[in-house]
């Protein structure tokens, strides 16, 4: 019996990587050891039913946000779209999925049953026809939506902010809009000091709050992580505190890095400056990637010819770093970008599950949701027809696929 994934981690840890991947913690010293690693005591309040310092923590994340109620989960922002979810589920059934959406999205609108209806914008949409409407905003790559036409909407309107949980913190970046979304989901470790696996769930609705924490009674883990919640409420307050300052440094150094980068690159204007995609213009992305680690440096992502970089108060002062080591790599490896195509949903009731090799998989109606992490947009859900390109694409080794078990793909029998 061997520990690889500790030895793993400790060299990686140990060769003071530069990083530009969450968690946006980026390796700091939190000031959080295994000496605070504790359970339910009698000073240390209860996550499920918080009512002492949990729950002081909690309002500390409302004020931070300007929202009435803030709720914490340790167990990610997977469990916050659940939560969402399970909440919307008490309004209606007609759920509206608007754009893309994270995979954990996709899961539990099914698990939960959900009518659900997609569009790809809200042009033509009337949303009052919905019971509930989630969205991405901000995308994995720093897009915002525009949802003013959501903001007199009867419908529930849930954003999935996971990306965006830093904005609060800056005048420069972009707004929330927790005044037009019911319910705001945020992912704490992507871009703020905080250990992975700490998220968090807005609202100003003093009922929508109540189903909040009752839905999280269900779905949350009964041991939330302390070092998680700690972590949590120092990011806050120290973003809080210093977070314009923080972040105006890094805005800066941002642009200073756009100047030096040589013009095999460019820098994809987006609405999160701090969501450094850069677009190798048509060249293989994977194979820089590569060559960047061999240079010590780690991305967040590549998705085909973007590179993707978080840049916080934490690592910004490396951007000179990668500007040099991309300015020195030069290939000549071309690649394509494969298109996902929206397929027509098929019937999927009361059908059973099989897991076949993917080269068997062709025209057979996938069961899981299937597709590239980073970002974890589906190209395939539960109910789409498995195509021939999918499957070369599938196949692919450059790609990390998500959605297989085993090396096959779930499908339902005929």
């Amino acid at each position: 019996m061997q520990n690889h994934l500790y030895t793993a981690l400790k060299k990686y840890a140990q060769s003071n990587p530069i990083r530009f991947h969450m968690p946006s913690h980026n390796g700091i010293d939190l000031g959080i050891d295994t000496s605070m690693d504790i359970t339910e005591l009698s000073f240390s309040d209860n996550l499920i039913e918080s009512d002492g310092i949990i729950k002081n923590c909690e309002n500390n994340i409302a004020n931070a946000y300007g929202t009435k109620y803030g709720i914490m989960i340790t167990s990610g922002a997977t469990t916050a779209i659940a939560t969402a979810l399970h909440t919307a589920k008490n309004k209606g059934n007609k759920l509206l999925m608007l754009g893309d959406l994270h995979k954990s999205v996709h899961n539990f609108a099914n698990v939960l049953y959900f009518d659900i209806s997609y569009s790809e914008n809200l042009d033509n949409i009337n949303p009052n026809e919905y019971d509930a409407i989630i969205f991405t905003s901000p995308n994995y790559f720093g897009k915002v939506q525009d949802i003013q036409k959501l903001k007199n909407t009867t419908a529930l309107v849930i954003a999935d902010s996971s990306h965006g949980a830093h904005f609060a913190f800056c005048s420069k970046l972009p707004d929330l809009q927790t005044d037009i979304a019911n319910i705001t989901v945020l992912s704490f470790h992507k871009t703020l000091p905080v250990l992975t696996g700490g998220a968090g769930i807005l609202t100003n609705d003093e009922k929508l709050y109540q189903m909040l924490v009752y839905s999280r009674s269900i779905l949350h883990t009964s041991s939330p992580s302390y070092l998680i919640m700690a972590s949590i409420d120092n990011a806050i307050c120290e973003m809080a505190l210093n977070g314009e300052t923080l972040y105006n440094q890094v805005l800066s150094e941002i642009d200073n890095f756009k100047k030096q980068l040589c013009d095999r690159y460019f820098v994809v204007d987006n609405d999160d400056k701090t969501r450094l995609c850069i677009s190798a213009k048509g060249k293989d992305g994977y194979k820089i990637a590569k060559l960047l680690e061999r240079k010590n440096i780690y991305l967040e992502t590549v998705y085909f010819d973007c590179l993707v970089a978080i840049v916080t108060p934490y690592n910004y002062k490396y951007l000179q770093l990668l500007a040099n080591a991309l300015n020195s790599i030069e290939i000549q490896d071309n690649i394509k970008r494969f298109e996902i195509k929206k397929a027509t949903k098929i019937d999927t009731i009361n059908k059973k599950v099989e897991f076949l090799q993917i080269k068997n998989a062709v025209n057979k109606v996938c069961a899981a949701t299937v597709g590239i992490y980073p970002p974890g947009i589906p190209m395939l859900t539960v109910g789409d027809l498995i195509t021939k390109q999918t499957i070369q694409f599938l196949t692919d080794k450059k790609y990390t696929v998500f959605g297989l078990i085993d090396g096959k793909i779930p499908v339902f029998k005929n």
